[in-house]
């Protein structure tokens, strides 16, 4: 039987509040094998059940990214979809969902921006020095029964939303983290039960956020340092008629118990100046102030785009410590961002602390892995029972220690796990306990850094850094669905490029980031052009592994501008700066991108070592010879790609010409002609292999530089953030598969499995923030002190390398409508399984190998082929279904050179 299931609009589950064109998916399911869709039809009807659109019936495999063609689609509109399919044995199948529109035209806006009055005093980065949360209590008279209603909100800071009293969801920080002067998120609830007859109160209650942080807000005219307000309430009464209720001089306000808080230092609540009752229509609130008019326009606002920050799971406390500097320490056992919620019964006025870190030193003292930030929270006591999590704020930790409650109880203490992500689409497990907690540790940190942006770490930073997302794009959509998530973010990407096409090393940039930038742009004299190679390339590499991953050519089209723009950066800046050493002709050196400011490969090993010291900026300059010439050119190829997929012909010849034009300049200007590269390190050999940039007679000499590099390091890995996702597939393509499972396997650092036996939780932002006795790396740069993170995901990127080899799932066609399954056996494995949910439906790589018996099950989804190879060479062509094999592989032994191991 064909059944239809998980219908998609927007890549979402009856979306609410959307303001761009939809396109649709539908994932087919049968119990029948070979199944594909012949043809399919969309209705669409709106709210009075009219048919806006009928795509009519069309032959076409097409299941996923179907654009609505039908008529404009009006705001604030509900829309019922029907997708009818038939398959290729004649069965179908019908389905329904349902998405609904927001403002689809900004002069519909009907409401005011409003402000506090109240004055704010300078941000600054410790806890205490930034200005109380605000109350906004908001009257809304409704004198008829309410059949449907939407509130539409959104504001300068964050705010927590109550209609009644009773929040409408369980989102946290709307309106989120976005370029605010090009891009301020609104939200829509459906609020329809919280209201009733009579009067109803909507309560805003509004703090610092991403929008007033000192380490995260703007810098320029857009930026007001008041807490601000927006909210239309549309409502449908019973009787049909409408009301539309807006913020206005009317709302009152008052300063909260919140009595400052930070993303990065933390929270101070007081609960003796909570005004309780103020949610609710009884309360008196003549003793608030009036709020000021604003006129903050309309400009930038659009609505929210994907899942929210939400609470994802809870820990409950694993251990009790007491340090034997008599500290007590709350252990959850697993490294987070998130925060603690506490059952609190003290004395009034009692002060209760909780201080955050993600690890302890190495004689089980509480340890401040993050000087830069304090990850503080105070609570004082009115002398009542509560139930206290912390409204602003979330912290990266592990640990807690908690002052002020005399008797601590496990069952008072809860950790909340918050992340943007919900939507889990692959797991893992394989006969290597090691491995697998690599895999959960890969998993956490994604969980924390996807967090309304892709962070680099949960608790120094909490920063979009453009080239960790970069490098771990692919691994992150094997694991969760993030298209809507990472969609926004590029959106913004694209509001923070500058003219000349750079892109900022993080996005959005504000804050202390915008001095970095300055700084970069004075020392190397590239005025709004600070954008190093892997980072800015991210403009470019993020649409097309999405694009490769799903199959969703929106994304290039979307960002089509933005990612021409970084090439013709790249190209233009190329041709016009020379680094003065040069002694190379000029049509060799205007095709090599070697100059400005670049972080090269990034924390290289043998390198930084000392963390963030000379070492690292050595490093820098060393790796930088070839990173950027290299990532130049790939994006530039990239970029001819998708032109080539979007069929801008012109587009596609010309960065291809453009790309060998480069690839040329590499081979003449960086490799040399004895196979030695201008830095003698692993990276160096294993990028030009990667990339195809090594000419056909100096291959035999890289390959034996690359495995030399391995074997000189004790078959440990040295590659920073750019060489590491790209360096095991280097070593399969000389044909020395062996070598990038010696590398998963090493436990010595640096290594992945040496965090594992280091009992890491998480990915570490470097290999030696740990040492083996435990003591948590210090280092220093800039006159500031940092400690590395252990929630750092870049790493982590290894997980792509480990779904395409160990379980051997590959795409053929994009969005793995076409499928290759060929697992690459290791005798250190016994048995490996793998699943992921493909945009047309999930994807088994079940192994196991018992003796000379190899025993493989595939599940190949709907609308869906594949190629099976086994690994004594058998390959079947199959469709959708469940498949076993059964193979001997007592004949395809593959001695390594030392004869240590066999690999299949």
């Amino acid at each position: 039987m064909l059944k239809i299931k998980d219908l998609k609009c927007m890549h979402l589950v009856r979306p609410i509040g959307i303001d761009r064109n939809p396109y649709f998916s539908w994932i087919l399911e049968s119990n029948e094998k070979n199944v594909l869709q012949h043809s399919y039809q969309i209705e669409v009807r709106d709210n009075e059940n009219r048919i806006v659109w009928d795509s009519t019936r069309q032959v076409s495999e097409q299941s996923v990214y179907v654009d609505y063609r039908g008529e404009a689609l009006k705001s604030r509109t509900r829309y019922i979809w029907k997708i009818r399919v038939e398959d290729n044995h004649g069965n179908q199948a019908e389905a329904f969902s349902e998405f609904e529109t927001a403002f689809l035209k900004r002069d519909e806006w009907r409401a005011k921006w409003v402000k506090s009055p109240f004055s704010t005093v300078e941000r600054k980065a410790h806890l205490g020095e930034q200005p109380s949360a605000v109350l906004f209590r908001q009257k809304v008279m409704l004198d008829k029964k309410v059949k449907e209603a939407r509130l539409y909100a959104t504001c300068h800071g964050v705010y927590r939303l109550t209609v009644n009293g009773k929040r409408p969801d369980d989102r946290e920080f709307a309106p989120e983290c976005t370029v605010y002067r090009d891009y301020l998120c609104y939200q829509t609830y459906d609020v329809t039960e919280f209201l009733h007859t009579g009067t109803n109160i909507i309560g805003m209650h509004t703090g610092d956020g991403w929008y007033h942080g000192f380490m995260t807000k703007a810098q320029d005219e857009s930026y007001d340092p008041a807490y601000a307000i927006l909210t239309q309430l549309e409502v449908t009464y019973e009787d049909g008629t409408t009301g539309c209720f807006v913020s206005d001089e009317t709302i009152k306000v008052q300063e909260s118990p919140v009595r400052c808080s930070d993303l990065f230092a933390g929270e101070v609540y007081d609960a003796n100046k909570m005004p309780y009752g103020w949610e609710s229509s009884g309360f008196n609130d003549s003793g608030w102030q009036s709020v000021i008019p604003a006129d903050f326009g309309y400009g930038n606002l659009k609505a929210q785009y994907g899942q929210p920050v939400r609470p994802i799971m809870k820990l409950p406390v694993k251990r009790m410590l007491t340090s034997p500097k008599g500290e007590r320490i709350i252990d959850f056992g697993q490294v987070i961002a998130g925060r603690v919620r506490l059952y609190i019964q003290v004395p009034k006025d009692t002060k209760v602390t909780v201080i955050h870190t993600e690890g302890l030193d190495a004689e089980g003292n509480f340890f401040d892995n993050n000087p830069t930030a304090d990850q503080r929270i105070e609570y004082i006591s009115d002398g009542t029972a509560q139930v206290y999590e912390p409204h602003f704020t979330f912290q990266g930790f592990r640990y807690v220690m908690i002052d002020g409650i005399e008797e601590l109880k496990a069952e008072d203490i809860t950790a909340i796990v918050l992340s943007s992500e919900k939507q889990n689409v692959g797991t893992f497990s394989c006969s290597n306990d090691g491995v697998n907690r690599l895999y959960e540790n890969t998993r956490w940190s994604q969980h924390a850094n996807m967090l309304s942006l892709p962070t680099d770490c949960p608790q120094r930073e909490k920063a979009g850094w453009t080239g960790d997302i970069q490098v771990y794009t692919k691994t992150a959509l094997l694991n969760e669905d993030i298209t809507p998530f990472l969609t926004r973010w590029l959106e913004n990407l694209a509001c923070e490029q500058k003219k000349n096409g750079s892109v900022p090393f993080v996005v959005p940039l504000a804050g202390a980031y915008i001095g970095q930038y300055e700084m970069y742009e004075e020392q190397f004299r590239t005025p709004d052009a600070v954008s190093p190679a892997g980072w800015g390339d991210a403009a470019v590499l993020i649409p097309y592994y999405m694009y490769c991953l799903t199959g969703n050519t929106h994304i290039l089209k979307q960002q089509y501008d933005s990612m021409k723009n970084w090439c013709n950066f790249v190209l233009r800046t190329a041709r016009e700066n020379r680094p003065g050493d040069s002694t190379l002709p000029q049509e060799v050196e205007q095709y090599l991108w070697n100059t400005g400011h670049h972080y090269g490969e990034h924390l290289i090993p043998s390198y930084s070592r000392e963390g963030y010291g000379e070492g690292t900026l050595e490093a820098i300059r060393v790796s930088t010879r070839y990173v950027a010439p290299i990532y130049g050119y790939y994006s530039i190829s990239i970029m001819s790609e998708t032109a080539k997929v979007l069929g801008n012909d012109e587009d596609a010849q010309y960065y291809a010409k453009m790309s060998e034009n480069m690839k040329t300049a590499i081979q003449k200007g960086v490799l040399d002609k004895k196979g030695n590269m201008p830095a003698d390190l692993m990276g160096a050999y294993a990028m030009p292999i990667y990339y195809g940039l090594v000419p056909e007679d100096l291959m035999k000499k890289f390959a034996e530089n690359l495995v030399r590099k391995i074997e000189e390091n004790n078959g440990c890995l040295d590659v920073g953030f750019l060489g590491m996702p790209i360096l095991q597939d280097a070593l399969c393509q000389i044909g020395r598969r062996d070598l990038a499972y010696d590398l998963l396997f090493n436990e010595k650092a640096p290594s992945w499995l040496y965090e594992v036996k280091h009992g890491a939780t998480t990915i570490w932002e470097s290999w030696f923030a740990l040492d083996e006795d435990g003591t948590p790396f210090i280092s220093e740069i800039y006159g500031m002190t940092f400690c590395m993170s252990l929630n750092h995901y870049a790493f982590g990127c290894v997980d792509d390398w480990i779904f395409r080899n160990v379980n051997g799932i590959n795409y053929v066609e994009p969005g793995f409508k076409k499928i290759l399954i060929q697992p690459q056996l290791d005798e250190r494995l016994d048995w490996a399984k793998r699943t992921f949910k493909s945009e047309y439906g999930d994807i088994v790589s079940e192994w196991e190998k018992k003796g000379n018996i190899f025993e493989l099950t595939v599940e190949i989804p709907c609308n869906t082929r594949a190629v099976i190879v086994l690994p004594d060479g058998q390959s079947y062509e199959k469709g959708s279904g469940e498949y076993h094999f059964r193979t001997d592989v007592s004949e395809v032994y593959q001695s390594t050179k030392e004869g240590r191991r066999s690999v299949w």
